[in-house]
This record gives C-alpha cells, sequence and structure tokens, in this order.
C-alpha cells in the first residue's frame, strides 16, 4: 500500500481530497495531514510517504517550496501539486520543483483520479527498480564483506545513489538498517570461520572486515546473544 501525506491550509479541501476517491482503488492509504509545507516537512521525516499531495499556495511554506525541498531530501517521494491557478506559468514552475503531476481547482473526482493512476504507476515502477537495487546491494555486501572500508557511504557511491537515500530506501525493503544489515552478515561469516578452524579471535575480526577486536566482540554479542569465547565453547560442546 502507498502511504500518502495530504498538504493543504484549508480543511475543507483536505476533507474533499480525502473523500472524492476511493483511495484504496489506487492501492494507496493517507498516513497524515498537514497544513502548511513545513509542517508537512516533520511529517515526511517520520513517516517517509510514497506521495506528497500538496496545495501551492499556503502560509508559512508554500507548495512550490515544498516540492522543492523533498526533490533535494526525498527524490523517491512524488509530489502532485493542487492548484487554482489554471495558469500555464503555474504549472511549469510545480514540475520545475520536482512535481510529477499536478490538479486544478475546484476538483473534479475524474481529474484526481487520472492523476492519482498516473503517478500510482510510476511509484509502482520506482519501487520495482528500488527492490531489484537492494537485491543487487545485498549481493554485494554478501560479496564484499571483508573489506574493511565497506560501508554505507562507499556502497552508495558504488551504486550512483545518495547516502541517505540508501539508508531509508534499504531499511523500507529488508526491515534493517544498512550497518546492521552489514554487521551481521560479517557476524555469520564469523561462525563459519570459528566452526571450521582455529582461528584467533582478532584474525576472525580481521576476515570479516572489523578490524577492532573490541568493536567485534560487541557486534558479536549483539547478534548472537553471547561471547565468543562463549559460542566457542558451546561449539566445543555440541561436538
Amino acid at each position: 500500500m502507498m502511504k500518502v501525506l495530504l498538504v493543504e491550509d484549508e480543511v475543507g479541501t483536505r476533507n474533499l481530497l480525502r473523500i472524492i476517491v476511493n483511495w484504496e482503488e489506487f492501492h494507496m492509504k493517507i498516513i497524515g495531514e498537514a497544513q502548511n509545507g513545513r509542517e508537512a516537512l516533520f511529517r515526511i521525516q517520520e513517516e517517509i510517504p510514497d506521495l506528497v499531495v500538496t496545495d501551492i499556495k499556503m502560509p508559512i511554506m508554500d507548495g512550490i517550496s515544498l516540492a522543492e525541498e523533498i526533490m533535494k531530501k526525498y527524490p523517491q517521494v512524488k509530489v502532485i501539486i493542487v492548484t487554482a491557478y489554471d495558469d500555464f506559468k503555474y504549472a511549469q514552475k510545480a514540475l520545475r520543483a520536482g512535481a510529477v503531476d499536478f490538479i486544478l481547482k475546484p476538483l473534479k473526482r475524474q481529474e484526481v483520479k487520472e492523476a492519482l493512476a498516473r503517478v500510482g504507476r510510476q511509484i509502482e515502477t520506482v519501487e520495482e527498480g528500488a527492490k531489484e537495487v537492494m537485491e543487487q546491494i545485498r549481493d554485494y555486501l554478501e560479496e564484499n564483506y571483508a573489506q574493511s572500508s565497506l560501508s554505507l557511504s562507499t556502497t552508495a557511491e558504488r551504486f550512483y545513489l545518495n547516502p541517505s537515500y540508501l539508508s531509508r530506501t534499504f531499511r523500507k525493503k529488508t526491515g534493517i538498517p544498512f550497518v546492521e544489515y552489514l554487521n551481521k552478515v560479517r557476524i555469520e561469516h564469523a561462525c563459519d570461520y570459528l566452526k571450521s578452524g582455529n582461528w584467533k579471535v582478532y584474525e576472525i575480526a580481521e576476515k570479516v572486515g572489523i578490524p577492532n577486536p573490541d568493536y567485534f566482540g560487541r557486534c558479536f554479542r549483539k547478534y548472537m546473544g553471547m561471547s565468543v569465547n562463549d559460542y566457542k565453547k558451546s561449539k566445543i560442546c555440541a561436538e
């Protein structure tokens, strides 16, 4: 279900946007509302919606400025501008600011439905692309976990992504933060080394890309629920 944030200073228009269409028909769910662009940015930071539907004229921060901020900070979030100005210049300005579609006031059900359908298809395409990229990144981490220089920023650079976007999208797709996922992969491989040879702890730490033994020990305890030595003893006893 795609998450939608409504941004409109007029209560009547916000309520109309809620009821003018069946949002579930477009696989969308309204997860919040805001009265201006500044309030919307706080909500976006908390919720990370897939779509923002915003009025163009609002106090404090208007829809154009909001769209520009979203494009800079949350490029994966799509924006539909709602405007009472039947003027091509405003449409151009909105599109330059990063909006992908616009709806004219007074709101008409069919026009709203058509805009949501268009943007919904775009979001689904982006989602499929993001899913594929995240799978490639997981494979990349599995193949390169031993490199101590491997990090969120180096991985983002490798895949030509913004680090903030990678961080948010990776967590959304996997349910776990990037660094925790990478450390989990490293600890899983550390367990393989502990089972298969008489490696010293610092040697294993280096082999899995965590050259700091103390940090390695903390990561191991976090993911395995016991110290390295206790894990080794448990494997000896099991044999």
